[in-house]
């Protein structure tokens, strides 16, 4: 197998990866900009990009990433669009993150349940398991070819950096990824990649697929438009008495021209 594992040219239907089933993937789809600000939307869904519901406000830290710290942006749930509108300052080049506390989901003898294994053994329920699902997104916005913060680390506890500029990505090139856990921990795994219109009629469905080593990935450019590139992990320790295992979901947005 090659250091980039091995690709798939071709669209990669994933619904039967039962880890990547179970929750809705959470993205950052820009809007018109005006006076200096660009209204931002968070989506979330088994569709790229196609909202199925409201994400829970108060779960959820939103804004632009600047200076080395998130300026957090006042988040609004639209329920008649199924997404939550904010909007933030732009000028050049911009970093915009949404970072997402799942909280825990179990399984009990009385079905899934939102809470840790503490409180609902507390409540005389027999947990199965336990799991705490985080999410985190990042959009570059506007980027431009002579800054390289397109490169920004914001912390996220699975975060995508490219190493390539999306200012100089055309048709047919191939952006390199790098994808860190913790910060510290090179990832290794399945990458999924797609853009937004390639099929939103179906779920789980991904332009291009392969697979990280070492901590990096590459990734086709098929077409122009705005792009999303998803990693999961999803073994990572839990905490004990509140959930047995921590799953992290993790998209890196950017337009091509």
């Amino acid at each position: 197998m090659r250091k980039y594992g091995r690709i798939l040219l071709m669209a990669v239907l994933v619904a039967g990866l039962a880890t990547s089933a179970l929750a809705h993937e959470m993205v950052l789809k820009p809007g018109a900009e005006k006076d200096g600000k660009l209204a931002v939307e968070l989506h979330s869904g088994h569709k790229f990009i196609v909202p199925e519901e409201v994400e829970s406000v108060e779960r959820i830290k939103a804004g632009l990433f600047k200076d080395g710290a998130l300026q957090e942006a006042e988040l609004k749930g639209n329920d008649a669009e199924l997404r939550i509108d904010f909007s933030v300052p732009v000028q050049g080049t911009s970093i915009i993150i949404a970072n997402k506390d799942g909280g825990v989901w179990s399984r009990t003898n009385e079905g899934g349940k939102s809470g840790t294994r503490k409180e609902l053994e507390a409540q005389g329920l027999k947990v199965l398991s336990a799991v705490k699902y985080d999410k985190f997104v990042k959009l570059i916005h506007n980027p431009s070819k002579d800054d390289t913060s397109f490169a920004t680390v914001t912390g996220q506890a699975l975060e995508l950096i490219p190493e390539t500029n999306p200012a100089d990505l055309k048709v047919g090139d191939f952006l390199k990824v790098k994808i860190m856990v913790n910060g510290n921990q090179p990832y290794s795994g399945p990458v999924w990649a797609t853009w937004d219109g390639f099929a939103p009629e179906v779920e789980e469905t991904y332009a291009y697929y392969t697979v990280a080593a070492q901590g990096e990935a590459l990734i086709k450019i098929t077409a122009p438009g705005l792009w999303g590139i998803r990693a999961m992990k999803s073994d990572l320790p839990g905490k004990e008495g509140e959930y047995d295992a921590l799953s992290l979901r993790s998209f890196l947005m950017f337009e091509v021209k």
